[in-house]
């Protein structure tokens, strides 16, 4: 979706048939005129997609490199710019940034997921605390920066809202999943958004991506069941859904992963047909044998 923004007038009317007298006494009484600034405001120059080292990381992710403009061609989108560099986002274009515990492996995924959630990043999952009189919040030294300025604005869509656990009375672990779309390469963007970066090693991760006219419960539904299957055997299915977004039924495509615990906290046994079948004809003897005895 793109907005565009018209520019707004500012009409002033003189009277031309002011009098000579009024004009002296208005000359008279002027107030003086102001010195001229030295100090000028900076203009962000504005891009009409992305910045040459933003299209190099998206079309690595994205697997289209026909497509890299030839001022992005030499780009390396690998490139990890340690945040105590003094580099301009805002000016320069969003770019991969450090981990949290050395998952740098993501940093392009989260550059991906950075550039598509931009436009409502104040919105997305935070974690708060308080000290010394102060709050403080994950995505607050984030938020606080420079965007790029685009000739564009896609907002992201919701997906679904859920909460994962609750590890305590009102301590809950939110996750948003969005889709995006992205112009000029023409592919959406499905990201994952958290409130801590200790699961993924950073806040927004570019889970996968789809073409234009994709279905919602086929091909968004794999990426978001792709997800959640990942790490399923070794955890318990999310808790709560906080918001359906754009699917129909959540649940039921929670109900179609095999998580490792069921929502007792129980874990549950993998095994495939022939292993079960021959741990029950097992079973079935050792129960034989006690009973002949």
């Amino acid at each position: 979706m793109v907005i565009q923004y018209g520019d707004i007038y500012s009409l002033v009317k003189f009277n031309v048939n002011q009098s000579k007298e009024e004009t002296h006494i208005m000359s008279a009484n002027r107030l003086p005129e102001p010195k001229k600034s030295t100090d000028r405001l900076e203009t962000v120059k504005v891009v009409e997609y992305f910045h040459p080292r933003e299209h190099a990381i998206l079309a690595e992710y994205l697997e289209l490199k026909k497509k890299l403009p030839k001022d992005a061609r030499k780009i390396d989108p690998f490139e990890i710019v340690p945040i105590e560099d003094d580099y301009d986002e805002g000016k320069n274009g969003i770019i991969c940034r450090p981990s949290y515990r050395g998952n740098e492996y993501k940093a392009i995924d989260n550059a991906v997921a950075r550039i598509a959630l931009a436009p409502i990043r104040s919105s997305l999952p935070v974690w708060g605390s308080y000290q010394d009189g102060q709050v403080f919040h994950t995505r607050q030294k984030e938020n606080e920066s420079e965007l790029p300025r685009r000739g564009y604005r896609s907002d992201p869509v919701l997906i679904v809202s859920i909460n994962w656990a609750d590890s305590g009375p009102g301590f809950s672990w939110p996750v948003k999943y969005y889709i995006s779309w992205i112009p000029y390469y023409e592919r959406y963007v499905v990201t994952v958004s958290y409130d801590s970066p200790e699961v993924e090693g950073y806040l927004d991760i570019a889970i996968g991506d789809l073409p234009e006219g994709c279905k919602i419960e086929t091909d968004l539904k794999a990426v978001i069941k792709n997800h959640w299957d990942r790490d399923a055997m070794y955890i318990q299915g999310w808790a709560d859904c906080l918001d359906s977004g754009i699917i129909k039924d959540p649940w039921a495509w929670r109900e179609e992963i095999s998580w490792g615990y069921d929502d007792e906290g129980n874990e549950v046994c993998f095994l495939d047909d022939t292993e079960g079948e021959e741990e029950l004809d097992d079973f079935k003897i050792d129960e034989e044998e006690e009973e002949n005895e």
